[in-house]
């Protein structure tokens, strides 16, 4: 590449949710130890005033970053929709322009979900020529979800679709999503390229655990269905395991009620929201992964979890069966609650089948930065030498 790549997510990390799209983040540190990324993120900040407009940059090695943030109208409804809608794609517009005027054109257009950010990477592809693929994560694109693209209005569904049907390539993180968005969606040809994990913080680390430890990260919305986990615990404690599980993230007050009124104030305990290093910590603490999701695009946690060597005990959803064998873990059909418990004793009961180890050291060679950075590279290097010079 002679000049840059240019990243635009929908989704990044911001000053409002440290966490949103921290996985976009993640691919983009990776690919930019290998070549140069531009990254401009354009989101609303509703403690801005309608007028106001705020940028933030930042450079660490060859990522550079910019965050720019824009404020609400007074009025709401749909004519704040139209607003926030002209504003986004204004602001990508001109701070384009800005980044062209310092850096030069990108080499390629890299969209992080097709929805909002594509739209700036579909105007310069039919505009100046310049090809742009599209990585999609989002779980909207199965029919089964209370929100998905199908239930969005029709103007939204047909940009959606624009991007996606313009893109030079189309990138989901597993298979199962991508034949979801070709079956459902639109017909596109796609190649995986997965999720990625920073193998220098998620690794094996022996430990000797006194009890037999589940843990559960998540956001506890309700397609992580942690309800049913506490469910499928109770049956294991009248089957007489001692065990126990960690839930961390959010702490709904009705599923801590849960678990006392299940009687699992031993075997359950709650941890708030806790960065990235910690959480690896606490997984190189445990002895399995326990997920119980009713969809996955492909599932972060599950690549960490498996990276520190941990099998997983999960469900039988979107693209995790691509990631659990039975040298790893243990998969069941979503919602049953007895074939979780089951699942659970199963994997207490046979766990010295399993290599810790092994289960790291192929998660690892799949999943490390160098690995997944090295397949969006090789790929925009195929279509930046098709692509017509740009002047």
């Amino acid at each position: 590449m002679k000049n840059y790549t240019l990243w635009l997510p929908s989704w990044y990390p911001n000053r409002k949710d440290a966490f949103d799209g921290d996985f976009i983040e993640r691919h983009a540190i990776a690919v930019s130890k290998q070549t140069k990324v531009i990254l401009l993120f354009v989101t609303k900040d509703e403690q801005l005033k309608s007028n106001e407009v705020e940028i933030e940059k930042n450079i660490t090695g060859n990522l550079m970053v910019y965050k720019v943030y824009y404020g609400k109208t007074r009025w709401g409804g749909m004519f704040e929709k139209l607003h926030s809608f002209i504003k986004y794609v204004g602001l990508q517009k001109k701070i384009y322009r800005q980044i062209i005027n310092e850096n030069g054109i990108p080499d390629i257009v890299h969209v992080h979900v097709a929805m909002k950010a594509g739209l700036l990477a579909r105007y310069l592809k039919k505009r100046f020529q310049i090809p742009f693929v599209v990585t999609e994560h989002w779980s909207g694109y199965s029919p089964g979800l209370k929100q998905s693209i199908y239930k969005a209005n029709w103007f939204q569904r047909l940009l959606n679709k624009k991007i996606l049907e313009k893109a030079t390539f189309f990138l989901p993180v597993s298979d199962n999503l991508g034949k979801t968005v070709t079956k459902y969606f639109t017909a596109i040809n796609y190649h995986v390229v997965p999720n990625v994990v920073n193998t220098e913080v998620f690794y094996f680390a022996p430990i000797d655990i006194k009890k037999f430890r589940f843990i559960h990260p998540s956001s506890m919305n309700d397609y992580k269905n942690p309800e049913g986990l506490l469910e499928a615990c109770k049956l294991v404690k009248e089957k007489g395991y001692d065990f126990e599980l960690l839930m961390v993230g959010n702490q709904p007050e009705k599923l801590i009620s849960l678990a006392v009124q299940l009687d699992l104030s031993e075997q359950v305990s709650f941890m708030p929201t806790v960065s990235y290093a910690e959480i690896a910590q606490l997984m190189q603490q445990s002895s399995a992964l326990l997920m119980f999701s009713l969809f996955e695009t492909q599932s972060c946690v599950v690549l960490e979890a498996l990276c520190c060597g941990l099998p997983v005990v999960g469900t039988r959803v979107g693209g995790i069966p691509e990631l659990i064998d039975k040298e790893n873990g243990l998969l069941v059909e979503s919602e049953n609650i007895p074939a979780l418990a089951k699942a659970m004793m199963q994997m207490m009961d046979n766990y010295k089948a399993y290599s810790p180890q092994l289960i790291s050291e192929k998660a690892t060679a799949l999943f490390n930065y160098k690995t997944v950075a090295k397949q969006y590279t090789d790929i925009y290097n195929k279509f930046i030498e098709q692509a017509p010079v740009v002047e």
